[in-house]
């Protein structure tokens, strides 16, 4: 989530004594001379807008303020431009987050009845939810996630109609508030796509389905006219996808470790004012630590700690150069970072367009902007949760509790909160219309709106709608719009059930990238007698560039036919260096790999493509990675997968995976470090590890070291022993397990480090 530490803080739980969050015998004396920190008192909206920076020619007003809302963290705007609120009421309302389990949270709609740009209508349409993260509004019903339960609910206008109903809830098992599934993001392709999770949601009737997906981000999702997904990580700001999502995905039995996204900048931040309440702020090489968390002239934080919700700027106010912007936020040091992405060959690259300035930043410490949107008026929103306390107590150290309390931070615990809107200068608004009133050709039309938010929900009426009337109008957009028309209008036309080849065929033989290959996409979704008719245009298709090539190898493995194998294998082999080329072409070939291999790959050496195309055809079922364990070594297992997904939340350094997190912690699966010598593995839960480390030959540095596990009162030998039977048993790994007499042995051994962390060449002696 957005309340975040100071790096990986891998299998930490609660402490039972010391505060939640300290490492035992580290000496956290204060860096932040006190004459220089200020006080932080409770700011009215009119003195909070003084305390901004922002970039030149922008102007940012608030759109609504306690009373009216209270304690925000996430929106979702209806077809009318309502905003429709997740209040987190509740979250940390005291140092030691007493009664935080108490149901006090709301979803409110926020309404500007007279058109002056500013809410002025509050109504409740739930309330006593526990911590609620994520909202998604429909026509009939609204989609929201709490700190227990992923639901829909239906309505009635701005009331609900009946009692929510529990889509899932093991998808919010394990974990704090910190590390619990959120986003509910509408993407291009109609599914909606989650941060902190490895599922996605396909809507069907009044039911919804969970689906496969790649495991993204912690807290916040956004997605671009393209569908390409952007999360984060707490100490990560920007991560770009490379691909559609899950592209490389469609052949289940097939495991290929493909990292098909990137990071995007850097992540300096340049706060305004000093920042001492960051958890591990104490570290410093002044006190011997080897990094400095603020910056020893400044006394500012360097890097960020809490990254946040995020959005790509895809509006009509702002200046054309800020089309496609990332503006990330970050609440521990008060700002919003922009992040300029750049393309090139189907490369992204982000970059800092202010130099050494953010686009927003606050001397308010109470200032916390969670969330980002771009708006039905073609500005940027953001979100304010306007609370004192920003981090859980599950992590909070003892040096953060006095910083907080010293300034009274932790009062009031909730009241306040606010939205705010950004806007140029020299940009229009757009009239904020309301899109439910609009049908058929009309609301056709809306698709060729420049304002995304407008064509999104467009999209998303007409496929809730799937009004037999609007499809011819759709299918004349697929073949005579722009690019981005063209791709809303069949991918609006595949939601509704209604994609047929033809809409289709004009895009794959364009000239432009982004829509061939979005195109390419879309024809996976066609059944089998459709992508029959579509066959000839795909086994002709020419990538226009690199870009499309995964595109097109995914296409062509569902067709099946000689010539598609042909074509498939002369792009194989043209383009063996283009970047996931060959997992798109697996991904695609489920059910046909050993027809492809004989009829395509008889000389081939490539030991690795033939190695997949083996695996995926003898259609292993996915077993349990256990099942070779029994008895109390099995018990031991489940102990330790309870372990690594829930209270001890190692998933969110590692990955549900294990195929680790870019930034925060190197993978488990397939790692020596996990299946060899149980001793190595124990000293590493035991007492942390610095890096670099080198796993299965490749070099991983997280950018903060794995903290001492055995400096943690609440884990005992058997959890060690648990954790260490589980992740030496799950994904591919197969090793003998660990008993309670070795972690015993093994924590009185190395009793005399204390809590100093393991260097790989350390453990390698």
């Amino acid at each position: 989530m957005f309340f975040r530490i100071t790096g990986p803080l891998l299998l930490m739980s609660l402490l039972a004594t010391a505060q939640q969050g300290d490492d035992k015998g580290v000496k956290m004396d204060p860096v932040v001379p006190e004459k220089l920190i200020p006080p932080s008192p409770v700011l009215t909206v009119d003195q909070a807008l003084k305390t901004f920076e922002l970039a030149p020619g922008f102007v940012i007003e608030p759109v609504a303020a306690e009373p009216l809302v209270d304690t925000p963290v996430c929106l979702d705007f209806d077809p009318a431009g309502r905003m429709w609120v997740c209040e987190m009421r509740g979250y940390m309302p005291d140092i030691d987050g007493k009664k935080e389990s108490d149901p006090q949270g709301r979803i409110v709609i926020l309404e500007d009845t007279n058109a002056d740009g500013k809410a002025d209508k509050r109504t409740v349409f739930l309330d006593k939810l526990l911590l609620p993260r994520a909202i998604s509004v429909f026509q009939d019903g609204v989609l929201f996630m709490d700190e227990k339960r992923l639901c829909w609910i239906k309505r009635k206008g701005d009331s609900p109609s009946g009692e929510p109903q529990v889509i899932d809830t093991k998808i919010m098992q394990g974990g704090n508030v910190e590390h619990k599934p959120n986003g509910l993001l509408a993407n291009l392709d109609n599914r909606w796509y989650l941060a902190k999770s490895d599922r996605r949601l396909k809507r069907a009737g009044d039911t919804w389905e969970l689906e496969t997906s790649t495991f993204r981000g912690q807290w916040g999702i956004a997605r671009d006219d393209y569908g390409r997904l952007y999360h984060n990580n707490n100490s990560t700001l920007l991560f770009g996808d490379l691909l559609a999502p899950d592209l490389l995905l469609g052949n289940p039995d097939v495991k290929m470790k493909a990292k098909d996204f990137t990071q995007l900048g850097s992540n300096r931040v340049w706060p305004i004012r000093v920042t001492p309440a960051v958890n591990r702020a104490y570290i410093a090489k002044a006190h011997g630590f080897d990094n400095d968390t603020l910056d020893p002239k400044t006394y500012k934080l360097i890097s960020a700690t809490a990254a946040s919700g995020m959005t790509i700027y895809r509006g009509t106010n702002f200046p054309a150069d800020w089309q496609g912007t990332a503006f990330a936020t970050e609440p521990v040091c008060n700002l919003v970072k922009a992040i300029r992405i750049t393309e090139k060959d189907g490369v992204s690259k982000g970059e800092h367009p202010l130099d050494e300035k953010e686009f927003l930043a606050s001397t308010d410490e109470r200032f916390r902007p969670v969330s980002a949107y771009t708006a039905p008026d073609g500005s940027l929103y953001i979100v304010d949760m306007y609370h004192g306390i920003i981090q859980h107590n599950t992590y909070m150290t003892s040096y953060l509790r006095k910083q907080t309390l010293d300034r009274g931070l932790d009062a009031p615990p909730y009241g306040h909160g606010r939205i705010y809107r950004i806007r140029s200068k020299m940009g229009k608004l757009q009239p904020v219309a309301d899109l439910t009133n609009l049908h058929g050709l009309d609301l056709v039309r809306v698709l060729t709106n420049p304002n995304s938010w407008q064509r999104e929900t467009a999209q998303r009426l007409l496929v809730e709608r799937k009004e037999a009337a609007t499809i011819p109008f759709l299918e004349k957009l697929a073949k005579a719009g722009t690019p981005v028309q063209k791709i809303h209008a069949f991918w609006t036309l595949e939601g509704m059930g209604a994609l047929k080849a033809d809409s289709l065929v004009t895009s794959i033989q364009t000239k432009d990238a982004k829509l061939q290959s979005s195109a390419l996409w879309a024809s996976t979704r066609l059944d089998a007698a459709e992508l029959s008719k579509l066959a000839p245009a795909l086994v002709a298709a020419s990538p226009t560039d690199d870009e499309v090539v995964p595109y097109l190898a995914r296409a062509l493995g569902r067709v099946g036919t000689p010539a598609a194998f042909a074509k498939l294998a002369d792009l194989l082999a043209k383009k063996s260096k283009v970047p996931f080329v060959r997992e798109a072409a697996v991904s695609g070939l489920d059910q046909n790999e050993l027809a492809f291999k004989e009829a395509a790959l008889k000389d081939s050496k490539d030991t690795a493509l033939l190695g997949w195309l083996d695996q995926g055809a003898r259609d292993a079922k996915s077993k349990p990675a256990a099942n070779h364990l029994t008895g109390e070594a099995l018990a031991s297992f489940e102990r330790g997968k309870a372990l690594f997904h829930g209270e001890a939340a190692c998933f969110g350094c590692h990955g549900a995976d294990g195929d680790g997190m870019p930034n925060l912690g190197p993978p488990l699966d397939s790692s020596e470090w996990v299946t060899g010598n149980p001793r190595n593995l124990l000293n590493i839960l035991l007492h942390g590890l610095t890096g670099p480390i080198t796993v299965d030959g490749e070099s991983y540095s997280p950018e903060s070291d794995m903290p001492a596990l055995g400096a943690n009162p609440a884990i005992s030998d058997q959890d060690l022993a648990d954790i260490s039977t589980y992740i030496r048993n799950e994904w591919s790994n197969k090793a003998v397990p660990v008993t309670l007499p070795q972690a015993k042995y093994q924590r009185d051994a190395t009793k005399a480090r204390g809590a100093k962390p393991w260097t790989a060449a350390e453990l390698g002696k």
